[in-house]
């Protein structure tokens, strides 16, 4: 179970970097960009987003910290409540997978929102074939309230061995979208990022 619950971990902190959306958003070169800086309070971690790289290598510190309101900044709001959505459908799964474990897991998506009628709900208005997986994970999402909490808590259920490195490239623009090359352990990755309020924001949906 502790194996199953890592691949868990897994998707949430590396969903952003497995592919490529497709986004129109209007966004200008790295280097045009003026600087910003954000704070997280909890802790007083100096948030730089003023690049897509600096953006990136916040999110790989804040994900080696568990500092997992500080990862969450680094994500559009699409991208949060997508991941959100993943997780918690990998947890419906583990729920049937392991019954022994299948109350608390179901507990946990209630208590922040994610009731059995929001379920039923958003399967029933959505379903995965209407808006692709992506926005049905999207919609999900949506409605679990206080998403620090929600991934404080499912990382309580794993066991985190070393985590692969991750390295960042390079940036370009790239049909009005900023694209970022990465490396995970030892292949390359594109990573897309999205320009909101003067920050650069990881954006990629692929779940």
């Amino acid at each position: 179970m502790k194996s199953i619950l890592w691949l868990l971990w897994m998707i949430l902190a590396f969903s952003a970097t497995l592919g490529i959306a497709s986004l129109n958003t209007g966004c200008s070169p790295e280097e045009n960009q003026q600087a910003a800086t954000a704070s997280q309070s909890s802790d007083q971690l100096s948030l730089d987003l003023t690049s897509p790289r600096a953006s990136f290598e916040t999110w790989v510190t804040a994900i080696d910290s568990d500092n997992h309101a500080a990862r969450l900044a680094c994500l559009t709001t699409s991208e949060k409540n997508r991941e959100a959505g993943a997780a918690a459908l990998n947890l419906m799964q583990l729920a049937v997978k392991s019954p022994s474990d299948g109350d608390r897991f179901l507990k946990l998506l209630d208590d922040h929102g994610l009731t059995q009628n929001a379920i039923n709900h958003a399967m029933a208005t959505y379903g995965a074939g209407a808006v692709g997986m992506p926005g049905f994970t999207e919609k999900i999402g949506e409605k679990i309230q206080d998403l620090t909490g929600f991934h404080h808590e499912i990382s309580k259920l794993a066991i985190r061995p070393p985590r692969q490195e991750l390295i960042f490239l390079s940036a370009e623009l790239e049909h009005n979208q900023m694209i970022g090359r990465i490396k995970i352990g030892n292949r390359d990755a594109a990573i897309v990022f999205r320009q909101v309020d003067g920050n650069w924001l990881i954006d990629s949906p692929t779940h």
